[in-house]
């Protein structure tokens, strides 16, 4: 990652990165190893050889603390270190102390250890990658400071019963997954450059994320509560998915740079994407069995994708609609849903994609086209594959004699051109 390669060309000319005075940024300053405190790849699976690593304030290497006789792990002292720390497949340890840690440079990993149910990270700020995985006992993160710098954090399969403690401004992931008790998740997070995923938590957790600003793939699946009024952008896909959510609600998003994926999601009633102009690819809002309307999109104006939109609905418009690059397909069953509106935009040639299809209210329509734009080249449409075919026949047959006075009149001018009159 970046930020360790940073931290390894520094080591080697002798210049590290310390944690500040104020525990929230990184600044210059001279490692002072002492001896014994360089270690290369150390595993340690006794408390003496973990008091070993607990007499250095600062750390070079990586670091691995395992084994089935360690009970409580003590790093008091322990500052900084410049390198990985593992802790993992102790199965008998039930308290991780490390109140003086201040920064681990490359990866911090708690995992597999099924009876932890203490962990104090009281001054911990800074870290590559945060990784908790299979904690099934720690229901509190320790993270008092709370980390104000990493690349990525991963939290999975935890008995957390919160997450705080996050505030990082920045990260490339972010992902909460599987810890059954969690029921709330709030950070000042403001962009995530690559996946930011929630999901398969307890099913009443809320996500509160309203510093976000950006992301770059956003993933909620079984969440009961989703909060980021001040996201504007998601540059790739954004999926809510088997959710208890009654209402999917993106004030200031204004656009998606690829998918948009509303599906499963039981309870919820209500859409509301107030400022929403474009999605890059196809949107999709399926088997949301309370859900009768999709009027929630006031100012969606282009769909970069194919539209498929399933269930049973009384209302539904896009007003601003007025380009879809795939096809669209609408499938509303004991709904009083009407199809008209969606067929003048297809007629209208606002739906550029080969298929259309909708069912409704009034009855439903179909059509099957090969437009120009789209990979087929031609330019037809019919409302049943059979018309289809006839039309293309009979489009055929009546343009032959045109190409033939074409030719002809091009012979024409090309004689006149040089003189020469044809009896």
């Amino acid at each position: 990652m970046q930020f360790s390669k940073l931290l390894a060309i520094a080591a080697v000319t002798g210049v590290t990165f310390g944690a500040s005075s104020n525990n929230s940024t990184l600044t210059a300053a001279t490692p002072t190893a002492a001896s014994g405190c360089s270690f290369s790849s150390f595993t340690a699976t006794n408390n003496a050889q973990v008091a070993s690593v607990a007499a250095c304030a600062t750390v070079v290497g990586d670091v691995t603390i395992q084994g089935a006789g360690l009970d409580t792990i003590n790093l008091n002292g322990v500052k900084q270190i410049f390198g990985d720390l593992n802790i993992k497949n102790a199965n008998l340890t039930t308290a991780i102390n490390a109140p003086d840690l201040q920064l681990v440079s490359g990866d911090l990993n708690l995992e597999e250890l099924q009876i932890l149910s203490s962990l104090n990270l009281a001054q911990l700020t800074t870290v590559g990658t945060l990784q908790f995985n299979a904690l099934p006992a720690l229901e509190r993160a320790g993270l008092t400071s709370g980390i104000t710098t990493a690349d990525s954090i991963v939290i999975s399969d935890t008995g957390l019963t919160s997450l705080e403690g996050i505030n990082v401004f920045k990260l490339k992931v972010f992902n909460v997954n599987n810890n059954k008790d969690i029921e709330t998740i709030d950070s000042g997070l403001i962009a995530v450059t690559d996946t930011l995923s929630i999901s398969y938590n307890s099913d009443n957790v809320d996500v509160i994320l309203n510093q976000l600003t950006s992301a770059n793939n956003l993933d909620l699946q079984r969440i009961n509560s989703f909060s980021a009024g001040n996201l504007s952008a998601i540059n790739d896909s954004l999926v809510i998915t088997s959710s208890n959510v009654d209402k999917i609600e993106f004030k200031n998003l204004e656009s998606v740079g690829k998918s948009l994926t509303i599906d499963q999601n039981g309870e919820v009633e209500e859409l509301d994407f107030p400022k929403l102009t474009s999605v890059g690819g196809a949107l999709q809002i399926g088997d949301n069995d309370q859900l009768k309307s999709f009027s929630g999109f006031p100012k969606l104006k282009t769909i970069g994708g194919s539209v498929n939109i399933s269930g049973s609905f009384d209302n539904g418009t896009f007003p601003a609609l007025s380009s879809v690059a795939g096809g669209f397909t609408l499938s509303s069953e004991d709904g009083d849903l009407s199809c008209k509106e969606f067929d003048k935009l297809n007629s209208s040639g606002d739906i550029k994609g080969d298929k259309y299809a909708c069912s409704g209210a009034g009855g439903s329509s179909s059509s099957s086209s090969s437009k120009k734009g789209n990979s087929n080249g031609s330019s037809s449409d019919s409302s049943t594959s059979s018309g289809s075919r006839s039309s293309a026949s009979s489009s055929s047959r009546s343009n032959d004699a045109p190409s033939v006075q074409s030719s002809l009149s091009s012979i024409m001018v090309l004689f006149a051109s040089f003189g020469i009159v044809l009896y």
